[in-house]
């Protein structure tokens, strides 16, 4: 039975809020909706946080056209929840996120078609997976709705490259098939691990150490050297590194105002004089650093890292000795990006706000997840690049300008 509007629009900031709590999606990625008739629905609006979002800003949509209500822009993967309500008279309430097991699961391409006795209860026996098209496109929406029809059984999908769609009849019912779908495709990347590991238990070490022997990159470093973290105000930055310690440092000189600045601080030098940002941040979770120890350049398998980082990401050395070519190479090389891999030391991600490196930390460990997990399964498929160039300059150009009004 559909909501009243103003029960389903408080339910849509609920969900919101939880969906951020739960860690199924971050920052203003993914979307809400609620039925609140037969011909229409209520949505989150385009690009506002869900952590302050009201009710007066959830949007209502007319189903047959997409057309709406009021002067604020709905969410631009409207058509998706249109459709999902106009195949499914039945379903009240639809989630699509990006959430990490789901998005790197739906990168193979594989549907998930047996699955788990544990999950079928809510999942059905099938997941299936809508083969990619770019993010808020008519094609996307085509392709969805394409995967919803040729699965009439099925209330959770994951879209290649994207995320997942998940339907109920509620609100209640849409968050257990989020879940429940997050939780069947962690099992599925641990158990096609052990397959080809021939291993009996699993472990996160474990696998890591056998993505890196599959490469031939070596093995984890017993040690990382600390990069430090900055933050630039005007012509001087403020460098955090070795547990805690600051020192302020001259961006025209290098030289430490306050004492000797460490050799990491070429680093940061030389990133400020290419980019055009006020933060950089050295990221040592261990899927960023078991991807920088491969020395090959990453590029995308989900669109969100390709608007958000960029087309590709670059491998760069960090060799004591040899640090002012090395600090040359890294300006270089994070020149039109917001992150560089460093060879065997984890990443540098760069922005302008707290929110910035928050997004960056996220999608570059989801990012350099999906890179182990996925060369595992052997099915490494790539966002394709003419679509990383325009989703990187669209988000340039007008999503990262309407996030920083918030």
């Amino acid at each position: 039975m559909a909501y009243e509007i103003e029960e389903a629009k408080r339910l849509v900031v609920e969900a919101g809020k939880k969906l951020l709590e739960t860690g199924l999606i971050a920052r203003t990625w993914g979307n809400v909706s609620a039925r609140i008739s037969e011909t229409q629905f209520v949505i989150t609006p385009s690009g506002r946080a869900y952590d302050t979002l009201t009710p007066d800003e959830v949007v209502v949509v007319n189903i047959d056209d997409c057309s709406h209500e009021g002067d604020i822009k709905p969410s631009s993967e409207k058509g998706i929840h249109a459709d999902s309500y106009k195949h499914h008279p039945l379903v009240n309430f639809v989630i699509h996120t990006h959430q990490k097991a789901a998005t790197i699961v739906s990168i193979t391409g594989m549907d998930i078609k047996n699955v788990y006795n544990e999950f079928k209860p809510v999942l059905g026996d099938t997941v299936p997976v809508a083969e990619y098209a770019m993010s808020t496109t008519n094609p996307l929406r085509k392709k969805v709705e394409k995967c919803i029809m040729m699965n009439p059984g099925c209330r959770a999908f994951m879209l290649m490259h994207h995320g997942t769609l998940c339907m109920g009849n509620s609100f209640e019912e849409a968050f257990e098939v989020a879940e429940t779908l997050e939780k069947c495709c962690e099992k599925v990347i641990k158990d096609n691990y052990l397959r080809h590991s021939w291993e009996t238990v699993y472990s996160d070490d474990a696998k890591r150490a056998f993505f890196l022997g599959k490469n031939e990159a070596g093995e984890m470093p017993d040690a990382i050297c600390d990069l430090g973290s900055s933050v630039r105000t005007g012509d001087i930055f403020t460098l955090s590194y070795d547990g805690g310690k600051k020192i302020d440092v001259d961006i025209a000189t290098g030289l430490g105002i306050n004492g000797i600045a460490p050799k990491c601080a070429k680093i940061h030098k030389a990133i400020y004089e290419s980019e055009d940002v006020t933060m950089i941040k050295h990221l040592t979770d261990p899927d960023v650093v078991a991807v920088s120890c491969t020395g090959e350049t990453m590029l995308p398998m989900i669109d969100d890292f390709a608007q958000i980082v960029g087309i590709d990401v670059k491998n760069c050395a960090w060799i004591d000795g040899d640090t002012d070519d090395c600090a040359a190479e890294i300006g270089k090389a994070i020149s039109g990006r917001n992150a560089v891999l460093i060879q065997g030391n984890g990443a540098l991600v760069t922005g302008n706000s707290e929110g910035d490196m928050q997004a960056l930390e996220i999608i570059m460990d989801k990012g350099c997840e999906a890179v182990v997990d996925v060369d595992i399964f052997n099915r490494p498929h790539y966002v394709p690049k003419a679509e990383c160039f325009l989703m990187r300059t669209v988000y340039l150009a007008k999503y990262s300008k309407q996030i920083d009004k918030k």
